[in-house]
């Protein structure tokens, strides 16, 4: 039902399972975290039903101020999680779950006020409400994905303007 080789593409339309699958995750991590504030919102594709997704669940951690990225990045390594870097964005770092050949989550760990926070939250929200885009997006996926079926790298480089709008639209 969910995982993808690490630097492949391929959609699937989205599945009511993923929400229960980020539930039954974000409960888990919050028990981990049960000392220290922690925000868990499922984010991406697969937070918007009717999109075509990576079947990734993409998940956003936010972290108060007053907690620390070390104590978050050594309770995630401890977890079984991978940490992957920043890789080129600022305000957040990417932690993976699941082997290379079958990634099954997305857990991106920033600030809960930073503009990292907010755009993923915006952009996620937007969609849900608003059909043609959401469709629009989804098509936008379909035809990357068949374009950019080995290159991760620029499938999601390639929904940058459509997601840079979006926000745009959505924050005026």
């Amino acid at each position: 039902m969910i995982g993808l080789k690490r630097g492949t593409v391929k959609l699937k339309l989205n599945h009511k399972e993923w929400e229960k699958l980020f539930e039954f995750e974000k409960k888990y991590l919050i028990s981990k975290f049960k000392d220290y504030p922690i925000i868990v919102e499922h984010v991406g594709a697969t937070s918007i039903y009717g999109v075509s997704a990576k079947p990734i669940i993409d998940m956003m951690i936010g972290m108060s101020p007053n907690l620390s990225i070390k104590y978050v990045y050594n309770k995630l390594i401890e977890l079984g999680y991978e940490d992957r870097g920043r890789g080129g964005v600022s305000g957040q770092r990417l932690f993976v779950k699941g082997p290379e050949e079958k990634r099954t989550h997305y857990l991106h760990i920033t600030r809960n006020n930073s503009d990292y926070w907010r755009e993923h939250i915006i952009f996620r929200d937007y969609l849900r409400k608003h059909k043609i885009d959401r469709e629009a997006y989804s098509n936008l996926k379909k035809k990357l994905a068949k374009k950019f079926s080995d290159n991760r790298a620029e499938y999601t480089k390639s929904k940058g303007k459509f997601i840079n709008n979006i926000i745009m639209r959505a924050t005026k």
